[in-house]
């Protein structure tokens, strides 16, 4: 796993238009075309989880299985990759397993030392854009849509709009603090989408 620092801000869709106006002002490169992101969520039958996240229990995990370019998980014609997400005290680290077969885990589960047998609970799907900002990494999601897919919950909705839109600065442990506060002179707050998926379809 390798650590990183990741720094989120919910924006409103006034706020996305004012963001634009400040990446241009800073130059910032388009690192790749907009994209739709579409995510699987798994936890424990008790959402444990989601409990840790809510919490703010560390260290604590997420385990999704992410595909590109489809708003519908099982109908991608791209590659399904295993993404393991830890947050401990001082760092946030995540692995990828590439190009996986995920029937196995949908039917069965995925095993984690940690929490023990996890399910499918949540679909979260997305659009994202990608931009460069001196160096730091910077996207963008709008369009963020929750799909409820695991069985174990009784529930009154399905499926969730979120009218919220999330920039997040992605930049190597080493970065200093302080030039992301001074560069980045935003409010940060705390936006979990797994978080705010289970709050809308299942709490």
């Amino acid at each position: 796993m390798i650590p990183r620092i990741e720094q989120k801000l919910e924006l409103t869709n006034s706020d996305y238009l004012n963001l634009l106006k400040w990446l241009k002002s800073k130059n910032a490169i388009t690192l790749y075309p907009e994209r739709i992101i579409c995510s699987r969520y798994f936890d424990t039958t008790d959402l444990l989880m989601y409990s840790h996240t809510l919490e703010g229990i560390v260290p604590r995990k997420k385990v999704r299985i992410r595909t590109y370019n489809s708003n519908e998980f099982l109908d991608s014609k791209n590659p399904y990759n295993l993404e393991i997400k830890m947050t401990t005290e001082h760092n946030r680290l995540k692995t990828v397993k590439q190009n996986i077969d995920c029937k196995s885990l949908i039917e069965n589960g995925f095993y984690d030392k940690q929490y023990g047998m996890c399910f499918e609970q949540v679909d979260i799907s997305y659009s994202r854009e990608y931009f460069l900002v001196s160096d730091i990494r910077v996207t963008i999601d709008k369009n963020i849509n929750y799909k409820l897919t695991g069985i174990n919950q009784t529930n009154i909705k399905t499926e969730f709009l979120d009218r919220s839109l999330v920039l997040e600065i992605k930049a190597d442990i080493k970065t200093s603090l302080t030039l992301l506060l001074n560069e980045f002179d935003f409010p940060r707050s705390r936006f979990s989408k797994y978080e705010r998926a289970i709050d809308a379809l299942i709490n």
